[in-house]
C-alpha cells in the first residue's frame, strides 16, 4: 500500500471518496492511498494537494455542521474515551529513515472501527508530534478493509514523540456523532539533541509570509483569535481549502505535549478587501504552548508555528 509523509498529492481516486463521503454521512469505507517524499520533521512548507487558488472571502467556515467534542477541555493525552481505543501497532520507530506506521481505533463493542464521521474533510486525523515541540507534521493516513490505518512516518531524528488521531464517531449510547482525540507515545531510539523554543511572539515569518497572532488566551475559555497573513507588506487575499477551512491551527503544551484543537471560524470582512483569518481558541489549561499554523497559497502547503503562553 503507498504511504505518504508530509501532505502530499492526493489521489484522484482519494478524493472522490471524501466527496461521496460527506454526501453520505457516515459509513464504512475502504482505503485509498497517496504518496509522498520523506524529509525530517521541522517546521516549513511541503508540496500542495489542492487546485488552483480560490477566494473563498464568502465561504462560511467551517463549511459542514459542527460536531460536538467528546471532552471540550480535555488534553488528547489519554489512549482510551468513552469505549474507543487508540491501538498503535509499535512503540518505536527506527531513526533516520521513513518508516510505515500501522494502528487501529476500536469501539465499545472491542471491535475495530470501520464508520467514521467525515470530519474538517477527512475520515482521521493524524498528528506527530516532538515531545520538546520542535518539530509537528499532520499526515495522511489510509484504511484497509478490516479498519487497520497505516500512515508513513518521515525519516525522523532519534528522540520522544507522540502521535496523535483525531475523529468523529456515533457515541456508544446516544448515537450521536462525537470528536474525539486520543494519542500514544512514540520512541526513536537514539541519542537526542538539546532543543529550546523560541520566545513567545506575535509574528513570525515562513516562505516570505509574515503572520501576525492577535489572542489572549486563557486557561479553560473559549476566546477569539485572529491571524494575519501577508506578503509582501500586503494582505494575502486568496487561501486555497485546507482540510475544510482557510488555515488549520493545532497546539500542543510544553512538557506533556497535552493536545488543544483550535477551531477556524472564518474571515473578518474590512473595506476594500478581505480581513485576517478568525478562529476560536480553547486552551484546555495554562502553560507554555507551541500553536502550529498551516495554510496552503499557489499549490504549496506552509507551515508556521508560534510560542504562545497561556496563563
Amino acid at each position: 500500500m503507498p504511504l505518504r509523509h508530509l501532505r502530499g498529492q492526493r489521489s484522484a481516486a482519494y478524493r472522490g471518496t471524501a466527496a461521496a463521503l460527506l454526501a453520505a454521512a457516515v459509513l464504512s469505507v475502504a482505503a485509498c492511498g497517496s504518496t509522498s517524499s520523506a524529509s525530517t520533521v521541522h517546521v516549513g512548507s511541503g508540496p500542495s494537494h489542492g487546485a488552483a487558488d480560490m477566494d473563498m472571502g464568502d465561504m462560511s467556515m467551517p463549511t459542514a455542521a459542527p460536531i460536538a467534542e467528546a471532552a471540550p477541555k480535555g488534553t488528547g493525552l489519554a489512549a482510551s474515551d468513552n469505549g474507543y481505543i487508540y491501538l498503535p501497532a509499535a512503540a518505536s520507530v527506527p531513526a533516520h529513515t521513513p518508516a510505515p506506521f500501522d494502528f487501529h481505533i476500536t469501539g465499545p463493542d472491542d471491535h475495530a472501527l470501520k464508520r467514521y464521521q467525515p470530519y474538517e474533510s477527512e475520515l482521521v486525523l493524524f498528528y506527530l508530534v516532538r515531545t520538546d515541540l520542535t518539530g509537528f507534521r499532520q499526515l495522511d493516513p489510509t484504511m484497509r478493509q478490516d479498519g487497520t490505518w497505516t500512515v508513513s512516518l518521515p525519516a525522523l531524528q532519534p528522540g520522544s514523540y507522540r502521535t496523535y488521531v483525531t475523529f468523529a464517531a456515533p457515541d456508544s449510547s446516544a448515537g450521536t456523532p462525537l470528536v474525539y482525540t486520543l494519542s500514544a507515545p512514540l520512541t526513536v531510539p537514539g541519542a537526542a539533541a538539546n532543543a529550546t523554543l523560541p520566545a513567545a511572539s506575535s509574528s513570525v515569518v515562513v516562505d516570505g509570509y509574515t503572520l501576525k497572532l492577535s489572542v489572549a488566551p486563557k486557561a479553560g475559555a473559549v476566546v477569539p483569535l485572529t491571524l494575519d497573513v501577508t506578503q509582501k507588506g500586503k494582505p494575502v487575499q486568496y487561501f486555497q481549502r485546507y482540510l475544510d477551512g482557510y488555515a488549520h491551527l493545532t497546539a500542543f503544551r510544553l512538557g506533556d505535549t497535552a493536545f488543544a484543537h483550535l477551531l477556524s471560524t472564518g474571515r473578518a470582512a474590512v473595506a476594500g478587501g478581505n480581513g485576517p483569518l478568525t478562529a476560536e481558541a480553547l486552551f484546555p489549561e495554562g502553560g507554555t504552548w507551541r500553536l502550529f499554523v498551516q495554510f496552503e497559497t499557489g499549490g504549496t502547503l506552509h507551515q508556521a508555528a508560534f510560542t504562545v503562553n497561556v496563563p
